[in-house]
């Protein structure tokens, strides 16, 4: 296709292709009212790469929608209020969707081009919430993974049953539209309740701003840092950590009956950027990118180091005898002999899945204050975006305190008259940098965090690694990976001064067993300047925190093979 092509020649072109990708008559198609309103059709600017970019993805959905979908089926099941027919739409294209991308790889990237312009691709304007429910969608029946956080906003009462339940019978017509008109009722219900919730909320909107009022005023003498809306962001969060230390009878629960903590509810679990304002997180990663240069000699080896990693673990394969992608030349001679031959073609394909995920854990303790936390997100940041190449999910977290010698959990203590043995007598403060569905481009700005003044403080190392042992527990990849980064054991005076002298270290100690003998994520821990291997039984130690890079690469290789 060039430039110099009429649009009508260019529409017939792309027609043919649509004809081939949905095996009906040509004849049939042009007349099909599925492709009467053709964007490009009602274009009359001249024509250039992204007009064709534009009809190339909508005529490939059209075709995929016409070969996979049959209209009496569809037909059959279609409902009668306007709601449930758009959501009834959503849920069979996302299923012609997923079948074309398994059958025809071309038209994955076409059409991926265009889930900017869901409304233009499907003649209807979408909802936020039916945008991400269909891109959910198609990624579930992709990788299995979806959007949990987004999705739990817009449809609390969506479960992971009710994808696996329509991915069981995709292939199935009239099975999988029997499954959607389940899910679309729990969708339609759920909208009805937000309906509820949102005229309550309308009549209580002048109490509320009373409330808020004064709880401002209350808030006055409290930590600018900290505040009790942070304390509330994520409550699922902390729910599932506290069920991971005994709360509740579980297999795959963390345990430890000597270990015991005065209270859990000024523990605060938060996404990095809800720690500093969003003027003061940019300065803070101008900030942060300075030492890129300073660090130039480092960064240039790890650089090295990586691009050894990632030719290593992205290792292709060719696929032969297909209908399309690149010219197969051992197929020339057939394909003179027989023009009719058609399977001469191949394409790459990756062996590498996206069924890895790699938990970075990093000690935020004052200690690790200067050089150490600096070389440590450095490495950390590189790391993450080579191995998102390699189509490795990443996880970087951090754990500290929010106090210096206890905090709220040790006032309260006080006011109690001080019983003896209280247990962990600081308030936990575990940050999540970059979660692992987080693409690195929209998460990056959050590492500069690590240079904030004040931010570092004590360390109760046993509960962080609960924590990320149980964050990933709850993900779906096959393969595990957790690798903390330290300087050093356990540290919380408070604690430490109240307690056995021994309880932060034996706790640590005891988690570290059951991590191991659980075998379900794999464990490395890295000590800076300090020998951990008391603790862990895959340590390393590092004198010169410029070498933590080697260790990691050097050890991620191998758990990665």
């Amino acid at each position: 296709m060039t430039k110099t092509q009429n649009k009508g020649e260019i529409l017939d072109n792309q027609k043919l292709v649509a004809n081939s990708l949905s095996n009906i008559d040509h004849r049939k198609l042009e007349n099909s009212s599925e492709f009467l309103d053709s964007p490009f059709e009602k274009n009359q600017t001249a024509i250039d790469e992204s007009n064709l970019r534009i009809t190339r993805g909508w005529f490939d959905f059209k075709a995929i929608n016409i070969r996979f979908t049959k209209k009496e089926i569809f037909d059959k099941f279609f409902p009668k209020n306007e709601k449930q027919q758009k959501l009834y739409k959503i849920l069979n294209y996302s299923r012609s969707i997923y079948l074309g991308f398994c059958e025809y790889r071309g038209c994955r990237i076409n059409i991926r081009k265009y889930f900017d312009q869901l409304s233009l691709l499907f003649g209807f304007e979408l909802e936020k919430g039916q945008i991400i429910l269909f891109k959910s969608l198609v990624d579930f029946f992709e990788v299995k993974k979806k959007n949990t956080t987004l999705l739990k906003r817009y449809f609390p009462k969506l479960r992971e049953s009710d994808f696996e339940n329509i991915l069981k019978k995709i292939s199935d017509q009239e099975k999988f539209s029997i499954e959607c008109l389940k899910l679309i009722e729990k969708l339609i219900s759920n909208d009805k309740d937000e309906d509820l919730r949102s005229s309550k909320q309308n009549e209580e909107t002048s109490h509320k701003n009373e409330q808020i009022e004064q709880k401002k005023k209350q808030q006055g003498k409290q930590s600018k840092l900290f505040s009790d809306s942070s304390e509330k962001q994520d409550k699922n969060e902390k729910k599932r950590f506290n069920r991971s230390i005994g709360d509740e009878d579980n297999s795959d629960n963390l345990k430890n009956k000597n270990y015991n903590y005065f209270t859990k509810e000024f523990d605060l679990f938060i996404n990095a950027e809800k720690l500093a304002k969003k003027n003061e997180l940019e300065e803070l990663r101008i900030k942060f990118e300075k030492e890129y240069s300073e660090n130039h000699t480092l960064i240039n080896k790890l650089v090295r180091k990586l691009d050894k990693l990632f030719n290593s673990l992205n290792k292709n394969s060719w696929i032969y005898d297909q209908e399309e992608g690149y010219f197969d030349s051992s197929k020339f001679a057939s394909f003179i002999a027989n023009p009719d031959y058609q399977d001469i073609f191949k394409y790459e394909k990756q062996i590498r899945e996206k069924n890895t995920v790699v938990s970075l854990l990093l000690d935020n303790s004052g200690s690790m204050r200067g050089k150490p936390i600096i070389t440590s997100a450095i490495t950390t940041e590189i790391i993450t975006k080579v191995l998102e190449k390699c189509n490795v999910n990443v996880e970087i977290l951090g754990f500290t305190t929010r106090e210096w010698k206890g905090g709220s959990s040790k006032k309260k203590w006080e006011s109690l008259g001080k019983p003896n043995l209280p247990g962990r007598l600081n308030d936990l403060l575990h940050i999540i940098y970059k979660d692992a569905d987080c693409r690195w481009s929209n998460c990056k700005k959050n590492l500069g965090l690590v240079l904030k003044e004040g931010l570092l403080k004590e360390n109760i190392d046993g509960e962080a690694l609960t924590w990320a042992y149980t964050r990933l527990n709850f993900r779906r990849e096959k393969k595990k990976i957790l690798i903390v980064i330290s300087d050093g054991a356990p540290v919380d005076d408070s604690t430490l001064s109240t307690n056995t002298p021994d309880i932060l270290d034996n706790h640590l100690k005891d988690i570290v067993n059951q991590i191991q003998k659980k075998k379900k994520v794999q464990l490395l821990a890295i000590g800076i300047g300090h020998d951990v291997s008391k603790y862990y039984s895959n340590a390393f130690i590092i004198e010169d925190v410029d070498s933590l890079g080697d260790v990691i690469i050097e050890n991620l290789s191998k758990m990665l093979s």
